[in-house]
């Protein structure tokens, strides 16, 4: 499930390189010999030993910073969100500086991972889900509008987009196969790695299925409740 073409001539910028799950983006990314555009506030927090990684030190803040790391790549995935203590506002605005430049540079296809919890989609969850995405809305509803905000600015971009909702997210091994779909329902229990997760936005990236769609998506074998 995990093969698709990849692009050596052009490369993906990746926004949210420094995290956990943009680590783990850019060691498939390496492993697939595919070359990175990344946007980081500080170069030494983005790991480029392994792979064409190439690092814009700048902020999401500055669209100069935005437009510079965009600039001659064919596609843009975003993983960045808020940390703990989730005080940090900014994905929504974030998300539209990249929008606004990859218009201008004329870049149609944006990958971006949102969360699970973030949006109306009941359908998508379990009981006990939708009362978890409840409970952090009422606890965080400033980090929670945001969220909902930035899908908001990628769904209203006229680019060939496609939103991924993950639930929790664990640092296993790849396993190589997920479950990912308007109609996936996750609960509880359900999960997916970051390496699977990873591979996942890669072949969203190289070979669309859910262009302007926003996809759940769970490991293979992960259970729910």
């Amino acid at each position: 499930m995990n093969s698709y073409p990849v692009s050596n001539d052009l490369p993906v910028a990746v926004f949210g390189g420094s995290g956990a799950t943009g680590k783990a983006l850019l060691a498939r990314i390496a492993q697939h010999g595919c070359a990175a555009r990344v946007l980081a506030r500080k170069a030494g927090s983005v790991n480029v030993a392994a792979g064409r990684v190439e690092v814009i030190e700048g902020a999401l803040a500055k669209q100069g910073d935005v437009l510079a790391t965009l600039q001659g790549c064919h596609a843009a995935i975003c993983v960045f969100g808020p940390r703990a203590p989730y005080v940090d506002v900014f994905c929504e605005q974030a998300t539209a500086n990249i929008v606004t430049a990859m218009q201008q540079l004329g870049i149609r296809r944006l990958v971006c991972q949102t969360g699970g919890m973030i949006g109306d989609y009941r359908a998508n969850r379990t009981l006990l889900f939708q009362w978890m995405a409840d409970a952090f809305r009422r606890h965080s509803p400033q980090i929670a509008d945001d969220r909902t905000g930035q899908e908001r600015a990628v769904m209203q971009s006229g680019l060939d987009w496609t939103i991924v909702k993950p639930p929790r997210l664990t640092d296993g091994a790849a396993q190589g196969e997920w479950r990912a779909g308007t109609d996936v329902r996750i609960g509880m229990l359900s999960s997916i790695s970051r390496a699977d997760l990873a591979d996942f936005l890669l072949a969203e990236t190289f070979q669309p299925r859910h262009i302007g769609q926003a996809v759940f998506v769970r490991g293979g074998s992960s259970r729910f409740i």
